[in-house]
């Protein structure tokens, strides 16, 4: 018998493989057929509007790159060709703030999300978030302003043991500073509680960095040493359905990488709004990245070690993959019209 792990993996490797053309790996596309290509493929749109985070947490690279002295906002024309492009491309998947920065320590966001909504109405606006700057009156303006998902990481310190007890204590304050109540979803490998309000998704995760390793931590491209060490071997769909954007308009292949490591250059690919490059432009620089994380075998760069859904390796995974990967295969070709259903299906992250 499969396990459930092997499932998802052949799962996910047959989906993602099917889904690949000839397209997601050519630098030279016309501009329709680059927004052909943005449309049908990318379902999250991820970025940092600003610089600041008030937190070193140890699980994280700003442990050791500064965040925290000085807070800069993304360059205006980077931000307007971010809302001129989801018009282009009439954008209607997830849009998050995340990245390494703290979207609420930034007010204006508010308004932003306000200007994300008016330009694709359709769209999912989403921030995760520490919580540390969110009260209840910044709530409720969150709330109008369009947000559709609000992922809140309760962090405490590391030297506290992570106990149920303990965390709940940390959530109580957290509630109390919004006066929200909530409903508990689970309580392991973390507490997770939904909280109440009648226009946004609100989750909140309370955890350490007990609770990261108990969940996998990532080694960010190979900056936290503390992760599982691995050797990638597994393929890598990030490129094709995740455009990653860092707070100065920075393009980087995967929400893994920071354009401010020096081991990470090379993993930038251009600036938006600089030189004329577009969203639809930026998705298009990533066709070398992706040629190159298409499938199983030894990866280069900040990729080597990442052990972010790291897909099993076996003799019929990699076979399954390297079949289907073959744009001029005719089992791909059979397949592609056999699964069509399936591979027309988008996440809601």
């Amino acid at each position: 018998m499969f396990d459930s792990e092997w499932t998802h993996s052949i799962g996910a490797v047959v989906r993602n493989s099917l889904r690949m053309e000839e397209s997601h790996f050519r630098p030279d596309l016309s501009n329709a057929e680059a927004v052909r290509l943005f449309k049908e493929y990318v379902e999250l749109i991820e970025f940092e509007t600003t610089s600041y985070c008030n937190r070193t947490c140890s699980f994280c690279p700003n442990s050791f790159i500064d965040r925290m002295s000085e807070q800069v906002t993304m360059p205006e024309p980077a931000w307007q060709a971010i809302l001129q492009g989801l018009q282009e491309v009439g954008y209607s998947s997830t849009i998050v703030w995340s990245r390494y920065s703290e979207p609420l320590s930034e007010r204006r966001i508010v308004e932003r999300i306000r200007e994300v909504r008016k330009a694709v109405p359709r769209s999912r606006i989403c921030i995760n978030s520490n919580g540390d700057f969110l009260n209840a009156e910044y709530l409720r303006e969150l709330e109008d302003a369009g947000l559709d998902r609000l992922w809140v990481d309760i962090y405490f310190p590391d030297e506290e043991a992570y106990d149920l007890e303990a965390a709940r204590s940390y959530h109580a304050k957290f509630l109390k500073r919004i006066d929200r109540t909530g409903d508990q979803l689970r309580v392991s490998p973390e507490l997770v509680h939904r909280v109440d309000s009648d226009r946004v998704e609100i989750v909140t995760h309370v955890r350490n960095v007990a609770a990261m390793k108990a969940l996998d931590l990532s080694d960010r491209g190979g900056l936290i040493q503390i992760a599982r060490e691995t050797i990638r071997d597994a393929p890598c769909y990030a490129p094709y359905k995740h455009l990653v954007i860092d707070w100065d308009g920075s393009i980087v292949i995967c929400c893994q990488l920071r354009s401010d490591s020096p081991s990470h250059k090379q993993g930038v690919v251009g600036k938006i709004g600089v030189n004329g490059i577009s969203l639809v432009d930026a998705y298009v620089r990533l066709a070398e990245w992706r040629l190159s994380l298409r499938t199983y075998g030894p990866k280069g760069g900040p990729c080597a070690t990442c052990n972010v859904s790291e897909y099993n390796s076996d003799p019929i995974t990699r076979t399954v993959s390297r079949r289907l990967t073959n744009i001029d295969s005719p089992l791909r070709e059979v397949a592609r019209v056999a699964m069509l259903p399936l591979l027309r299906k988008r996440s809601r992250f």
